[in-house]
């Protein structure tokens, strides 16, 4: 029987489309190609995802990569951020969730500073019954550190719990774990099938 529902951010909970990004961002092809290759698709990526790189240190090292000025580097990242736009069908699915009494958690491969600013916005602590940033932990999916952690300082039976994720990766770290697990491909059509799972009218 599932008792908690455990969600991924990026691309579950909030929009994450590294194409659109860059594209809305700048029109020129090559500087996209740039900010995909050099930024986001760079190892420096998952440190500052990881925790072990700050902010204020990974925009002048991605400036540097792309021959930016750290300006405007530093808006490219206040473009990601506000790019993280809540998908409104997942939201009233995590609702739904917590009004069956059924506990719901996350866990996120994200910066610490990203994810206070969607805190700021979206009051993530006060909606979900906890969760972890991989960014403040220090370890990542699909390492299975981080989900054990998660069990622990939650007091989570794997075995009672459904973990939703787009990685593949990710989902197979969680079952090996024992935990049931979900690909989430797109919101309408994934938040269906979770409500039929769950039994959620």
């Amino acid at each position: 029987m599932i008792k908690n529902v455990i969600f991924d951010f990026g691309a579950v909970l909030f929009e994450w489309n590294p194409a659109k990004i860059v594209s809305t961002f700048t029109d020129s092809k090559d500087e996209q190609t740039l900010l995909l290759e050099r930024v986001l698709n760079h190892p420096d990526w998952l440190a500052l995802d990881r925790g072990t790189m700050l902010m204020a240190e990974a925009i002048p090292r991605c400036a540097g990569r792309v021959n930016f000025p750290e300006s405007r580097m530093e808006d490219f990242f206040e473009h990601i951020q506000n790019s993280l736009c809540l998908i409104d069908e997942t939201y009233n699915l995590v609702n739904q969730v917590l009004s069956l009494n059924l506990s719901a958690y996350f866990l996120t491969n994200m910066s610490s500073a990203f994810f206070e600013k969607l805190n700021e916005r979206h009051g993530l602590y006060q909606l979900f019954d906890g969760g972890l940033v991989s960014g403040k932990e220090l370890s990542i999916k699909p390492e299975t550190e981080i989900f054990e952690l998660l069990c622990q300082r939650f007091e989570i039976n794997p075995e009672e719990s459904l973990f939703i994720d787009d990685q593949p990766k990710n989902l197979e770290a969680a079952k090996s774990l024992g935990f049931k697990v979900f690909l989430f491909k797109s919101p309408q059509e994934s938040c269906r099938d979770i409500r039929n799972l769950l039994k959620i009218n």
